[in-house]
Protein backbone atom coordinates (compact mmCIF):
# COMPACT_ATOMS: atom_id res chain seq x y z
CA UNK A 1 0.00 0.00 0.00
CA UNK A 2 1.64 3.55 -0.76
CA UNK A 3 -1.05 5.33 0.98
CA UNK A 4 1.03 4.44 4.02
CA UNK A 5 3.36 7.15 6.09
CA UNK A 6 6.43 6.03 7.44
CA UNK A 7 5.51 7.24 10.73
CA UNK A 8 2.44 4.10 10.26
CA UNK A 9 5.24 1.84 10.97
CA UNK A 10 5.24 2.99 14.18
CA UNK A 11 2.13 3.58 14.58
CA UNK A 12 0.94 -0.04 13.60
CA UNK A 13 3.09 -1.69 16.18
CA UNK A 14 1.99 -2.60 19.57
CA UNK A 15 3.67 0.17 22.05
CA UNK A 16 4.98 -2.93 24.74
CA UNK A 17 6.52 -4.67 21.93
CA UNK A 18 10.65 -4.38 22.09
CA UNK A 19 11.34 -2.77 18.78
CA UNK A 20 15.27 -1.99 19.74
CA UNK A 21 17.93 -3.55 21.55
CA UNK A 22 21.16 -1.42 21.63
CA UNK A 23 24.18 -2.01 24.08
CA UNK A 24 22.20 -3.69 26.58
CA UNK A 25 18.83 -2.35 26.52
CA UNK A 26 15.63 -2.41 24.99
CA UNK A 27 13.89 0.33 23.50
CA UNK A 28 9.81 -0.17 22.79
CA UNK A 29 8.13 0.56 20.21
CA UNK A 30 6.32 3.21 22.51
CA UNK A 31 9.36 4.60 23.60
CA UNK A 32 10.44 4.62 20.64
CA UNK A 33 7.44 6.77 18.73
CA UNK A 34 7.37 9.19 22.16
CA UNK A 35 10.83 9.85 21.21
CA UNK A 36 10.22 10.88 17.40
CA UNK A 37 7.33 12.52 18.21
CA UNK A 38 9.44 15.10 20.97
CA UNK A 39 11.65 15.54 18.40
CA UNK A 40 9.13 16.10 15.74
CA UNK A 41 7.50 18.88 17.99
CA UNK A 42 11.04 20.63 18.60
CA UNK A 43 11.74 20.54 14.52
CA UNK A 44 8.76 22.13 13.96
CA UNK A 45 9.32 25.02 16.77
CA UNK A 46 12.56 25.59 15.61
CA UNK A 47 11.25 26.25 12.09
CA UNK A 48 11.50 22.99 10.18
CA UNK A 49 8.65 21.60 8.17
CA UNK A 50 7.09 19.90 5.47
CA UNK A 51 9.26 20.18 2.88
CA UNK A 52 12.37 21.05 4.35
CA UNK A 53 15.55 18.82 5.04
CA UNK A 54 17.73 17.49 7.85
CA UNK A 55 21.18 16.56 7.62
CA UNK A 56 21.45 13.23 9.62
CA UNK A 57 25.03 12.60 10.60
CA UNK A 58 25.47 10.02 13.34
CA UNK A 59 26.28 6.40 13.63
CA UNK A 60 24.33 3.37 14.92
CA UNK A 61 22.92 4.79 17.23
CA UNK A 62 18.83 4.41 18.17
CA UNK A 63 18.29 8.36 17.78
CA UNK A 64 19.22 7.69 14.30
CA UNK A 65 16.17 5.95 13.56
CA UNK A 66 14.22 8.41 15.94
CA UNK A 67 15.17 11.29 14.03
CA UNK A 68 14.35 9.98 11.08
CA UNK A 69 10.48 8.93 12.38
CA UNK A 70 10.83 12.72 13.20
CA UNK A 71 11.30 13.95 10.27
CA UNK A 72 8.54 11.58 8.79
CA UNK A 73 6.11 13.01 10.95
CA UNK A 74 6.39 16.64 9.57
CA UNK A 75 6.94 15.85 5.98
CA UNK A 76 10.41 16.67 5.83
CA UNK A 77 13.36 14.64 4.20
CA UNK A 78 16.45 13.42 5.56
CA UNK A 79 20.16 13.51 3.75
CA UNK A 80 21.86 10.40 4.89
CA UNK A 81 25.58 11.55 5.73
CA UNK A 82 28.38 8.89 6.36
CA UNK A 83 30.48 9.44 9.13
CA UNK A 84 33.70 8.92 6.92
CA UNK A 85 32.83 11.83 5.08
CA UNK A 86 35.70 14.85 5.08
CA UNK A 87 34.77 18.60 5.20
CA UNK A 88 34.34 18.53 1.11
CA UNK A 89 32.14 15.29 0.59
CA UNK A 90 29.73 16.80 3.68
CA UNK A 91 29.60 20.82 2.83
CA UNK A 92 28.36 19.36 -0.97
CA UNK A 93 25.77 17.34 0.12
CA UNK A 94 24.18 19.76 2.55
CA UNK A 95 24.57 22.47 -0.16
CA UNK A 96 23.08 20.17 -2.90
CA UNK A 97 20.32 19.04 -0.34
CA UNK A 98 19.33 22.77 0.72
CA UNK A 99 20.02 21.28 4.47
CA UNK A 100 18.13 23.49 6.68
CA UNK A 101 18.86 21.55 10.06
CA UNK A 102 21.83 19.15 11.06
CA UNK A 103 22.02 16.50 13.65
CA UNK A 104 25.40 15.22 14.28
CA UNK A 105 28.22 14.20 17.36
CA UNK A 106 30.48 16.89 18.00
CA UNK A 107 33.25 14.51 18.49
CA UNK A 108 32.87 10.11 17.62
CA UNK A 109 35.32 7.81 17.94
CA UNK A 110 38.65 10.15 18.01
CA UNK A 111 37.28 12.41 15.22
CA UNK A 112 36.62 16.14 15.99
CA UNK A 113 32.81 17.10 13.73
CA UNK A 114 33.07 20.61 14.72
CA UNK A 115 36.41 21.39 13.48
CA UNK A 116 35.43 19.28 9.80
CA UNK A 117 32.45 21.71 9.91
CA UNK A 118 34.45 24.62 10.98
CA UNK A 119 36.49 23.69 7.67
CA UNK A 120 33.38 23.30 4.54
CA UNK A 121 33.46 25.74 2.52
CA UNK A 122 30.96 28.76 3.93
CA UNK A 123 28.67 29.19 0.61
CA UNK A 124 28.13 25.37 1.49
CA UNK A 125 26.25 26.08 4.64
CA UNK A 126 23.99 28.99 3.47
CA UNK A 127 20.91 27.33 4.02
CA UNK A 128 21.71 26.03 7.55
CA UNK A 129 19.36 27.18 10.17
CA UNK A 130 20.02 25.13 12.53
CA UNK A 131 22.58 22.66 14.33
CA UNK A 132 21.56 19.61 16.59
CA UNK A 133 24.68 18.20 18.26
CA UNK A 134 24.15 14.50 19.87
CA UNK A 135 25.89 14.81 23.41
CA UNK A 136 27.69 11.68 24.46
CA UNK A 137 29.95 14.34 26.79
CA UNK A 138 30.29 17.79 27.32
CA UNK A 139 31.81 19.58 24.77
CA UNK A 140 32.30 23.52 24.09
CA UNK A 141 30.72 24.92 21.00
CA UNK A 142 32.74 26.00 18.08
CA UNK A 143 34.11 28.95 17.72
CA UNK A 144 36.13 31.07 15.33
CA UNK A 145 39.70 30.90 15.37
CA UNK A 146 41.77 33.99 16.28
CA UNK A 147 42.57 36.23 13.00
CA UNK A 148 40.48 33.52 11.13
CA UNK A 149 38.22 34.67 8.28
CA UNK A 150 34.49 34.38 9.91
CA UNK A 151 33.07 30.98 9.11
CA UNK A 152 29.47 30.41 9.30
CA UNK A 153 29.35 27.24 11.35
CA UNK A 154 30.09 28.70 14.68
CA UNK A 155 27.16 31.18 14.41
CA UNK A 156 24.69 28.24 13.24
CA UNK A 157 21.71 28.55 15.86
CA UNK A 158 21.89 25.27 18.02
CA UNK A 159 20.22 23.47 20.64
CA UNK A 160 20.98 20.00 21.98
CA UNK A 161 19.05 17.14 20.64
CA UNK A 162 18.00 16.14 23.86
CA UNK A 163 16.98 19.90 24.60
CA UNK A 164 14.99 19.84 21.47
CA UNK A 165 13.03 16.36 22.58
CA UNK A 166 12.32 17.76 25.79
CA UNK A 167 8.82 20.06 25.27
CA UNK A 168 5.74 18.88 24.27
CA UNK A 169 4.90 15.55 21.69
CA UNK A 170 4.17 16.94 17.88
CA UNK A 171 0.22 16.66 18.10
CA UNK A 172 -0.21 16.96 13.99
CA UNK A 173 0.94 14.49 11.84
CA UNK A 174 2.22 16.40 8.88
CA UNK A 175 3.71 13.54 6.62
CA UNK A 176 2.34 12.41 3.38
CA UNK A 177 2.74 9.19 1.61
CA UNK A 178 4.16 11.10 -1.26
CA UNK A 179 6.85 13.08 0.95
CA UNK A 180 10.95 12.84 0.47
CA UNK A 181 11.71 10.52 3.65
CA UNK A 182 15.35 9.75 2.62
CA UNK A 183 17.74 11.41 0.52
CA UNK A 184 20.91 8.82 -0.45
CA UNK A 185 23.95 9.21 -2.28
CA UNK A 186 25.44 7.19 -5.14
CA UNK A 187 28.91 5.73 -4.62
CA UNK A 188 30.23 8.36 -7.14
CA UNK A 189 33.26 6.33 -8.46
CA UNK A 190 33.46 8.14 -11.64
CA UNK A 191 31.38 11.50 -11.46
CA UNK A 192 29.47 13.17 -8.99
CA UNK A 193 27.82 11.51 -6.70
CA UNK A 194 23.77 11.48 -7.40
CA UNK A 195 21.71 12.16 -4.44
CA UNK A 196 18.79 9.74 -4.55
CA UNK A 197 15.10 10.65 -3.41
CA UNK A 198 12.64 7.98 -1.60
CA UNK A 199 9.01 8.79 -0.32
CA UNK A 200 7.47 7.89 2.38
CA UNK A 201 4.83 5.50 0.93
CA UNK A 202 7.10 3.33 -1.23
CA UNK A 203 9.55 2.91 1.35
CA UNK A 204 6.99 1.73 3.89
CA UNK A 205 5.48 -0.64 1.07
CA UNK A 206 9.17 -1.63 0.58
CA UNK A 207 9.32 -2.71 3.93
CA UNK A 208 6.14 -4.72 4.09
CA UNK A 209 6.34 -5.98 0.72
CA UNK A 210 10.18 -7.43 1.96
CA UNK A 211 8.91 -8.53 5.40
CA UNK A 212 6.59 -10.57 4.25
CA UNK A 213 8.13 -12.29 1.09
CA UNK A 214 11.61 -13.53 3.82
CA UNK A 215 9.02 -14.59 6.58
CA UNK A 216 9.75 -11.95 9.12
CA UNK A 217 6.30 -11.81 10.35
CA UNK A 218 6.30 -13.76 13.34
CA UNK A 219 6.66 -13.68 17.37
CA UNK A 220 10.02 -15.45 17.15
CA UNK A 221 12.07 -13.48 14.48
CA UNK A 222 14.32 -11.05 15.55
CA UNK A 223 17.06 -9.30 12.99
CA UNK A 224 20.45 -7.85 13.64
CA UNK A 225 21.79 -4.96 11.93
CA UNK A 226 25.71 -4.46 11.80
CA UNK A 227 25.80 -2.05 9.20
CA UNK A 228 25.35 1.75 9.12
CA UNK A 229 21.97 3.27 9.15
CA UNK A 230 23.21 5.81 6.72
CA UNK A 231 22.83 3.73 3.58
CA UNK A 232 20.50 1.92 1.33
CA UNK A 233 21.50 -1.28 2.85
CA UNK A 234 21.03 -0.44 6.72
CA UNK A 235 18.37 1.56 6.44
CA UNK A 236 16.33 -0.89 4.27
CA UNK A 237 16.92 -3.57 6.77
CA UNK A 238 16.03 -0.94 9.96
CA UNK A 239 12.70 -0.34 8.21
CA UNK A 240 12.15 -4.05 7.02
CA UNK A 241 12.61 -4.80 10.92
CA UNK A 242 10.00 -2.41 11.86
CA UNK A 243 7.78 -3.27 9.62
CA UNK A 244 7.61 -7.09 10.60
CA UNK A 245 7.35 -5.79 14.12
CA UNK A 246 10.38 -7.98 15.45
CA UNK A 247 13.13 -7.08 17.46
CA UNK A 248 16.35 -5.14 15.76
CA UNK A 249 19.59 -5.62 17.76
CA UNK A 250 21.46 -2.27 16.89
CA UNK A 251 25.41 -2.37 16.33
CA UNK A 252 27.36 0.44 16.29
CA UNK A 253 30.27 -0.67 14.63
CA UNK A 254 30.67 -4.16 13.65
CA UNK A 255 33.20 -6.09 15.26
CA UNK A 256 33.48 -9.28 14.77
CA UNK A 257 33.53 -11.17 17.99
CA UNK A 258 31.03 -9.20 19.78
CA UNK A 259 28.73 -9.54 16.60
CA UNK A 260 29.27 -13.14 17.39
CA UNK A 261 28.12 -12.76 20.93
CA UNK A 262 25.57 -11.48 20.10
CA UNK A 263 24.06 -13.44 17.37
CA UNK A 264 23.69 -16.32 19.72
CA UNK A 265 22.92 -14.31 23.17
CA UNK A 266 20.03 -12.30 21.52
CA UNK A 267 18.44 -15.28 19.43
CA UNK A 268 19.00 -13.72 15.84
CA UNK A 269 16.74 -15.49 13.24
CA UNK A 270 17.80 -12.91 10.01
CA UNK A 271 21.53 -11.07 9.33
CA UNK A 272 22.27 -9.09 6.77
CA UNK A 273 25.80 -7.62 5.23
CA UNK A 274 28.34 -8.45 3.19
CA UNK A 275 30.15 -11.78 2.55
CA UNK A 276 33.06 -10.75 3.89
CA UNK A 277 31.64 -9.57 7.33
CA UNK A 278 30.25 -13.49 7.48
CA UNK A 279 33.42 -14.94 7.17
CA UNK A 280 34.88 -12.00 9.68
CA UNK A 281 32.38 -13.76 12.22
CA UNK A 282 33.58 -17.13 11.38
CA UNK A 283 36.46 -16.62 12.20
CA UNK A 284 35.91 -14.94 15.44
CA UNK A 285 33.08 -17.44 16.74
CA UNK A 286 35.86 -19.91 16.77
CA UNK A 287 35.74 -23.46 14.78
CA UNK A 288 32.53 -24.52 17.38
CA UNK A 289 30.56 -21.27 17.01
CA UNK A 290 27.10 -21.64 15.70
CA UNK A 291 24.36 -19.29 15.74
CA UNK A 292 21.38 -21.93 16.75
CA UNK A 293 18.68 -19.48 15.77
CA UNK A 294 20.03 -17.50 12.61
CA UNK A 295 17.45 -18.57 9.69
CA UNK A 296 19.31 -16.59 7.33
CA UNK A 297 22.21 -14.45 6.42
CA UNK A 298 21.26 -11.91 3.56
CA UNK A 299 24.69 -11.42 2.08
CA UNK A 300 25.83 -8.68 -0.92
CA UNK A 301 29.03 -10.35 -2.60
CA UNK A 302 31.45 -7.44 -2.29
CA UNK A 303 34.62 -9.21 -1.91
CA UNK A 304 35.84 -11.83 -4.31
CA UNK A 305 38.25 -14.48 -3.57
CA UNK A 306 35.61 -15.82 -0.89
CA UNK A 307 34.99 -19.03 -2.44
CA UNK A 308 35.17 -21.43 0.24
CA UNK A 309 33.13 -19.51 2.60
CA UNK A 310 29.19 -20.62 1.91
CA UNK A 311 30.34 -24.44 2.12
CA UNK A 312 31.96 -23.49 5.34
CA UNK A 313 29.00 -21.33 6.46
CA UNK A 314 26.42 -24.36 5.52
CA UNK A 315 29.01 -26.46 7.94
CA UNK A 316 28.00 -24.11 10.73
CA UNK A 317 24.34 -24.47 9.95
CA UNK A 318 23.97 -20.40 8.25
CA UNK A 319 21.90 -20.29 5.24
CA UNK A 320 23.59 -18.14 3.14
CA UNK A 321 21.20 -16.32 0.70
CA UNK A 322 22.84 -13.67 -1.59
CA UNK A 323 20.54 -10.49 -2.26
CA UNK A 324 20.42 -7.86 -4.77
CA UNK A 325 19.58 -4.21 -4.49
CA UNK A 326 20.49 -0.31 -6.16
CA UNK A 327 19.98 2.73 -4.07
CA UNK A 328 17.14 3.75 -6.25
CA UNK A 329 15.06 0.34 -5.45
CA UNK A 330 16.15 0.52 -1.96
CA UNK A 331 18.98 -2.63 -0.56
CA UNK A 332 16.61 -5.93 -0.89
CA UNK A 333 14.71 -5.74 -3.92
CA UNK A 334 15.63 -9.52 -4.46
CA UNK A 335 16.56 -12.60 -2.39
CA UNK A 336 17.77 -16.23 -3.39
CA UNK A 337 15.06 -18.63 -3.03
CA UNK A 338 15.44 -20.45 0.52
CA UNK A 339 14.87 -23.82 -1.10
CA UNK A 340 17.69 -23.36 -3.54
CA UNK A 341 20.81 -25.54 -3.96
CA UNK A 342 23.81 -23.51 -2.39
CA UNK A 343 25.20 -23.50 -5.92
CA UNK A 344 22.84 -20.76 -6.31
CA UNK A 345 22.34 -19.33 -3.43
CA UNK A 346 25.71 -18.32 -3.03
CA UNK A 347 24.85 -15.56 -6.09
CA UNK A 348 24.03 -12.46 -6.02
CA UNK A 349 20.45 -11.93 -7.28
CA UNK A 350 17.24 -13.66 -6.36
CA UNK A 351 13.49 -13.34 -7.40
CA UNK A 352 11.85 -9.92 -6.85
CA UNK A 353 10.46 -9.62 -3.40
CA UNK A 354 7.89 -6.91 -4.16
CA UNK A 355 4.79 -8.91 -5.51
CA UNK A 356 4.56 -6.80 -8.85
CA UNK A 357 8.14 -6.93 -9.37
CA UNK A 358 9.28 -7.52 -13.10
CA UNK A 359 12.62 -7.95 -14.22
CA UNK A 360 13.52 -8.53 -17.84
CA UNK A 361 17.39 -8.76 -19.06
CA UNK A 362 18.35 -6.70 -22.48
CA UNK A 363 21.40 -7.49 -25.19
CA UNK A 364 24.06 -4.83 -24.72
CA UNK A 365 25.15 -4.94 -28.55
CA UNK A 366 21.13 -5.65 -30.00
CA UNK A 367 19.09 -4.30 -26.67
CA UNK A 368 16.80 -6.57 -27.63
CA UNK A 369 15.22 -8.77 -25.21
CA UNK A 370 17.41 -12.19 -23.79
CA UNK A 371 15.52 -15.40 -22.90
CA UNK A 372 16.80 -17.03 -19.65
CA UNK A 373 20.28 -17.69 -19.71
CA UNK A 374 21.62 -15.06 -21.63
CA UNK A 375 23.62 -11.71 -20.20
CA UNK A 376 22.97 -8.86 -20.81
CA UNK A 377 21.86 -5.58 -18.81
CA UNK A 378 18.87 -6.07 -16.00
CA UNK A 379 15.91 -3.54 -15.93
CA UNK A 380 13.81 -3.49 -12.99
CA UNK A 381 10.32 -2.86 -12.90
CA UNK A 382 9.14 -2.32 -9.37
CA UNK A 383 6.70 0.16 -7.68
CA UNK A 384 9.23 0.82 -4.73
CA UNK A 385 11.50 2.59 -6.95
CA UNK A 386 13.13 6.19 -5.95
CA UNK A 387 11.12 9.08 -6.51
CA UNK A 388 14.18 10.71 -8.69
CA UNK A 389 17.46 11.93 -8.51
CA UNK A 390 17.50 14.98 -6.49
CA UNK A 391 17.22 18.23 -8.99
CA UNK A 392 18.26 16.39 -12.15
CA UNK A 393 15.21 15.36 -13.76
CA UNK A 394 17.78 14.82 -17.04
CA UNK A 395 19.74 11.87 -14.99
CA UNK A 396 16.20 10.61 -13.59
CA UNK A 397 14.09 10.41 -17.15
CA UNK A 398 17.37 8.82 -18.79
CA UNK A 399 17.29 6.09 -15.96
CA UNK A 400 14.06 4.71 -16.88
CA UNK A 401 12.93 2.99 -20.25
CA UNK A 402 9.64 4.21 -21.84
CA UNK A 403 7.66 1.80 -20.48
CA UNK A 404 9.10 2.49 -16.70
CA UNK A 405 11.72 -0.27 -16.38
CA UNK A 406 14.62 0.64 -14.29
CA UNK A 407 18.22 0.91 -15.95
CA UNK A 408 20.38 -0.45 -13.97
CA UNK A 409 23.60 -0.91 -15.40
CA UNK A 410 24.69 -4.32 -14.31
CA UNK A 411 25.20 -7.42 -15.96
CA UNK A 412 23.20 -10.26 -15.00
CA UNK A 413 21.09 -13.15 -16.66
CA UNK A 414 17.68 -14.54 -15.86
CA UNK A 415 17.36 -18.01 -14.60
CA UNK A 416 13.77 -19.02 -16.28
CA UNK A 417 11.16 -19.04 -12.71
CA UNK A 418 10.98 -15.50 -12.80
CA UNK A 419 14.50 -14.68 -10.67
CA UNK A 420 17.68 -13.75 -12.31
CA UNK A 421 21.52 -13.80 -11.40
CA UNK A 422 23.71 -10.60 -10.72
CA UNK A 423 27.24 -10.75 -12.52
CA UNK A 424 29.03 -7.88 -12.24
CA UNK A 425 29.04 -3.95 -12.85
CA UNK A 426 28.67 -3.69 -16.71
CA UNK A 427 31.40 -1.08 -16.47
CA UNK A 428 33.36 -3.61 -14.74
CA UNK A 429 33.07 -6.18 -17.21
CA UNK A 430 36.34 -6.56 -19.57
CA UNK A 431 35.84 -6.54 -23.41
CA UNK A 432 38.21 -9.21 -24.30
CA UNK A 433 39.36 -11.48 -27.51
CA UNK A 434 36.01 -10.15 -28.63
CA UNK A 435 33.69 -11.60 -25.88
CA UNK A 436 32.41 -9.53 -22.21
CA UNK A 437 34.75 -11.10 -19.58
CA UNK A 438 33.82 -11.24 -16.44
CA UNK A 439 36.54 -9.65 -14.35
CA UNK A 440 35.58 -11.70 -11.17
CA UNK A 441 36.56 -15.20 -13.56
CA UNK A 442 40.28 -13.70 -13.42
CA UNK A 443 40.36 -12.20 -10.09
CA UNK A 444 39.68 -15.89 -8.66
CA UNK A 445 42.40 -18.06 -9.89
CA UNK A 446 44.70 -14.96 -9.27
CA UNK A 447 43.74 -15.16 -5.11
CA UNK A 448 43.75 -18.64 -5.22
CA UNK A 449 47.66 -18.84 -7.18
CA UNK A 450 48.93 -15.80 -5.18
CA UNK A 451 47.74 -15.70 -1.95
CA UNK A 452 46.81 -12.09 -2.13
CA UNK A 453 44.60 -10.65 0.50
CA UNK A 454 42.63 -9.16 -2.77
CA UNK A 455 42.38 -8.98 -6.54
CA UNK A 456 41.13 -6.50 -9.09
CA UNK A 457 41.68 -6.89 -12.64
CA UNK A 458 41.04 -4.06 -15.35
CA UNK A 459 40.97 -4.07 -19.26
CA UNK A 460 43.69 -1.76 -21.05
CA UNK A 461 44.70 -1.30 -24.62
CA UNK A 462 47.61 -3.17 -25.03
CA UNK A 463 50.15 -4.55 -28.14
CA UNK A 464 47.07 -3.74 -30.51
CA UNK A 465 43.89 -5.03 -28.30
CA UNK A 466 42.09 -5.03 -24.88
CA UNK A 467 44.18 -7.22 -22.31
CA UNK A 468 44.08 -7.58 -18.92
CA UNK A 469 45.71 -6.80 -16.14
CA UNK A 470 45.66 -7.70 -12.62
CA UNK A 471 46.18 -5.52 -9.25
CA UNK A 472 47.43 -7.30 -6.08
CA UNK A 473 47.44 -6.47 -2.44
CA UNK A 474 49.34 -8.34 -0.59
CA UNK A 475 48.59 -9.77 2.94
CA UNK A 476 50.97 -10.13 6.20
CA UNK A 477 53.64 -12.63 4.63
CA UNK A 478 52.78 -12.00 1.26
CA UNK A 479 55.37 -12.85 -1.53
CA UNK A 480 54.42 -11.47 -4.96
CA UNK A 481 55.32 -14.37 -7.42
CA UNK A 482 54.08 -13.00 -10.82
CA UNK A 483 55.57 -15.93 -12.92
CA UNK A 484 53.89 -18.61 -11.23
CA UNK A 485 50.42 -16.56 -10.83
CA UNK A 486 50.48 -16.03 -14.82
CA UNK A 487 51.19 -19.99 -15.08
CA UNK A 488 48.44 -20.63 -13.17
CA UNK A 489 46.59 -18.42 -14.93
CA UNK A 490 47.33 -19.87 -18.44
CA UNK A 491 46.48 -23.87 -16.79
CA UNK A 492 43.38 -22.86 -15.88
CA UNK A 493 41.89 -19.89 -18.38
CA UNK A 494 41.18 -18.62 -22.09
CA UNK A 495 44.34 -17.23 -23.33
CA UNK A 496 42.76 -14.04 -24.06
CA UNK A 497 41.70 -14.01 -20.21
CA UNK A 498 45.11 -14.78 -19.43
CA UNK A 499 46.87 -11.04 -17.48
CA UNK A 500 49.45 -9.57 -18.97
CA UNK A 501 50.88 -8.45 -16.52
CA UNK A 502 49.95 -8.22 -12.00
CA UNK A 503 51.10 -6.15 -10.69
CA UNK A 504 51.50 -5.65 -6.72
CA UNK A 505 49.95 -2.25 -5.07
CA UNK A 506 49.82 -0.94 -0.87
CA UNK A 507 46.19 -0.47 -1.95
CA UNK A 508 43.51 0.37 -4.33
CA UNK A 509 42.50 3.72 -4.73
CA UNK A 510 38.81 3.70 -3.33
CA UNK A 511 35.48 5.63 -3.05
CA UNK A 512 33.88 5.31 0.91
CA UNK A 513 30.61 4.01 0.95
CA UNK A 514 28.37 3.12 3.82
CA UNK A 515 28.52 -0.19 2.90
CA UNK A 516 32.25 -0.80 2.30
CA UNK A 517 35.00 0.67 0.00
CA UNK A 518 34.20 0.80 -3.41
CA UNK A 519 37.00 0.19 -5.98
CA UNK A 520 37.33 3.33 -8.66
CA UNK A 521 38.43 1.24 -11.96
CA UNK A 522 39.22 4.22 -13.67
CA UNK A 523 42.15 5.02 -11.34
CA UNK A 524 43.04 1.56 -12.03
CA UNK A 525 43.09 1.44 -15.66
CA UNK A 526 45.18 5.01 -15.76
CA UNK A 527 47.60 3.42 -13.57
CA UNK A 528 47.81 0.50 -15.36
CA UNK A 529 48.34 2.14 -19.05
CA UNK A 530 51.12 4.14 -16.72
CA UNK A 531 52.80 1.30 -15.61
CA UNK A 532 52.80 -0.49 -18.82
CA UNK A 533 54.33 2.48 -20.75
CA UNK A 534 56.64 3.13 -18.40
CA UNK A 535 57.70 -0.29 -18.45
CA UNK A 536 57.88 0.16 -21.88
CA UNK A 537 59.93 3.43 -22.11
CA UNK A 538 62.60 1.75 -19.88
CA UNK A 539 63.16 -0.71 -22.90
CA UNK A 540 63.52 1.33 -25.37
Amino acid sequence: MTDRTLFDLLDAAPAHAVALRFEGSAITYGALRERALRIAGGLRRHGIGRGDVVGLWLPNVPDWLSIAFACARIGAGVMSLNMRYGAKETGDFIRRARCKALVYMPAYRGKDYDALMGAVEPQSLATLALAVPLLQAPVHAPSDRAGAVAHPWPRVARVDLDDLAGAAPDAVAGGEPGDACIILSSSGTTSQPKLIVHGQGRVARHAGDVAAALAMQGGDVRLLLAIPLCGAFGYTVAMTALAAQAPLTLVENFEPAETARLLVADGITHMFGTNDMLDKLLEAGGPEWKPQALRMYGHANFTPGLMALPQRAQQRGIAMRGCYGLSETLALFASQPAEAPLTRREQSGGVPLAPDARVRVRSLETRECLPPGESGELELLTPDVMLGYLDDAAATAAAFTDDGYLRTGDLAYLNGDGGFTHLSRIGDVLRIGGYLVNPLEIEEVVLAASGAAACQVVAVEAHGSARPVAFVVGGSGYTHAEAAVLAACKAQLAVFKVPIRVFRVDAFPVTPSPNGEKVRKNELRTMAQQMLAAEETARC
